[in-house]
């Protein structure tokens, strides 16, 4: 049986709305500022007025603005198949990059829902999932930056590398802060999942830099500049982050796993009864 909407979960829908409207002015830019914030932004709003629909209350902004954008940038010359697409295009982008919100707060309306009580404002887990996005961000950015050495003769690039695994260091570390506080909400597990996710490019940037050394000691032509020493060291160092962190991680999640098992008793062998 379907639950009817409260004078709340309607207030919600208005909201969501308007808030999608609002967020859809910002395509005009024409940049990626438009999709970044309808992910970062757009679903919390409505998280705070309507926390009991989560799926709901995280699509709604999403489809508004993805919609509301396509038109407002639409021209009389373009196709309706080419808006289509583009509404399609950012409607899955920001789905996918903003689905922490949807996994996050459904899990929360679940666990509410078996405790039998109301949830309410979701200040915390709001903070949560932003802390959440900024570890990601920064962890990502850490993973990506190494990679970019090609101009190595200016000194900006030259420094990328490093820049890049300063802001992985920092991501990693604040990502075992991050999932250190999710424990107190219970949703640690959701979040410990994100992160481990996360850790797989890093490792791919380590194994790749391994890899391309080895192919350019043994088999490379001697013409060709070596990677500089710097930039090595930081895209391995990198990479070895993200495995000890992968690797400590799922070591969390078969602690917990070990410990949720109930105790079975050791096998007594049976006697028979002695006959008086």
């Amino acid at each position: 049986m379907i639950r009817p909407f409260t004078q709340r979960e309607c207030l919600g829908l208005v909201a969501g709305v308007c808030w999608g409207l609002v967020l859809s002015r910002l395509s005009a830019t024409g940049d990626m500022t438009f999709p970044w914030l309808v992910i970062l932004f757009g679903p919390p709003v409505v998280f705070l007025i309507s926390p009991a629909r989560p799926l709901l209350s995280w699509q709604l902004p999403i489809v508004t603005a993805a919609i509301a954008g396509a038109f407002m940038n639409g021209t009389t010359d373009d196709f309706a198949g080419g808006a289509l697409a583009e509404t399609v295009l950012v409607w899955f982008l920001c789905s996918v990059l903003s689905s922490p919100w949807a996994l996050m707060f459904h899990h929360r309306f679940q666990r509410f829902q078996k405790l039998g009580m109301t949830p309410g404002i979701p200040i915390a887990y709001v903070g949560m999932v932003l802390l959440v996005f900024v570890c990601c961000g920064l962890t990502f950015f850490g993973f990506v930056a190494p990679m970019c050495w090609t101009d190595a003769d200016e000194a900006r690039n030259r420094m990328m590398p490093f820049y890049g695994l300063l802001a992985a260091t920092a991501g990693i570390g604040l990502s075992l802060v991050t999932e250190r506080l999710a424990r107190k909400l219970e949703i640690h597990k959701l979040v410990r999942g994100v992160f481990e996710l996360l850790m797989i490019p890093g490792v791919v940037v380590g194994t790749a830099f391994v890899i391309g050394e080895i192919v350019q000691l043994f088999w490379s032509k001697s013409s060709e500049p070596p990677t500089p020493p710097g930039i090595l060291f930081c895209g391995i160092l990198v990479g070895m982050e993200a495995l000890a962190t992968m690797l400590w991680l799922t070591r969390l999640d078969r602690r917990e796993r070990g410990r949720a098992l109930p105790a079975q008793p050791p096998n007594v062998p049976a006697f028979p009864a002695k006959e008086d």
